[in-house]
């Protein structure tokens, strides 16, 4: 079978302007994706981009980068099922088959452990394989919207409308899920936006995983702990640290 890594990297974002390529410890951002997806040791690392710039950057670290995204699959609206039609239609025609396997990597969320990874390929490869699989970490749910008053309001109905505080415990558990998935490229063509399917087999893993790059304070948050020194085991465990880039990648 063949497993491609899917880095979609476009460069409009609204939170924080080109963050996928700011620079943390001397690498742009989604260098560190493409470096993880290399140590997965699978057959293609695709980074997906509507910028001549990024897919310079994607190149100097060893991605494949054939295409520039169409305007389409770039939008701001523009969701994974709109970059996953926008490559079957380009890949082959630069000689690229559409994989067997695609493992989306956010360039945004620098903190993965490989041997998670391939435990989810490995149930993908199995002889009864889940529709998909999701990396996901332990959250809390006592969670609160501001109404329409402007006062906070318990997002579910778990909470005890009598008391003011609940204990984490008193509540279900629940997962944040969008760190990494694996998935079928059969699920796309079949199910369109609903290509993750109904059996979603869960890999759970550290709360580092979690933590992604939205805006600048978070964007500081995750630069401060990778270039921290000594770095804590934590981050030694869940980063793969890219190499250095290539010089005069085209």
């Amino acid at each position: 079978m063949k497993i491609y890594a899917l880095i979609p990297a476009r460069s409009g974002s609204q939170g924080l302007r080109d963050k996928n390529i700011l620079d943390i410890d001397g690498h742009p951002l989604m260098a560190y994706s493409i470096a993880f997806g290399q140590a997965l040791g699978i057959d293609q690392v695709i980074v997906s981009t509507d910028s001549p710039e990024y897919a310079k950057i994607a190149r100097s670290y060893g991605a494949t980068c054939p295409y520039l995204r169409g305007e389409h699959a770039s939008s701001g609206t523009a969701m994974e099922e709109d970059i996953l039609s926008d490559l079957a239609a380009n890949l082959p025609q630069h000689g690229i088959e559409m994989p067997d396997i695609w493992l989306r990597l956010k360039p945004t969320n620098p903190f993965r452990k490989v041997a998670s990874v391939r435990r989810g390929l490995d149930l993908m490869l199995s002889e009864n394989p889940p529709d998909s699989v999701r990396i996901v970490n332990q959250t809390d749910a006592r969670v609160c919207t501001i109404n329409s008053d402007g006062y906070l309001e318990p997002l579910t109905d778990h909470w005890d409308r009598t008391r003011s505080v609940m204990r984490r415990t008193e509540f279900p558990d629940v997962y944040s899920p969008y760190n990494l998935d694996i998935l079928f490229n059969k699920n796309w063509e079949r199910w369109g936006s609903a290509y993750m399917g109904n059996r979603i087999h869960p890999v759970i893993d550290h709360a580092i995983t979690g933590l992604d790059i939205n805006g600048p304070d978070d964007f500081e948050i995750i630069k401060s702990m990778i270039e921290a020194r000594p770095r804590p085991q934590v981050i030694s465990d869940y980063l793969v640290q890219p190499k250095a880039p290539r010089e005069h990648a085209a």
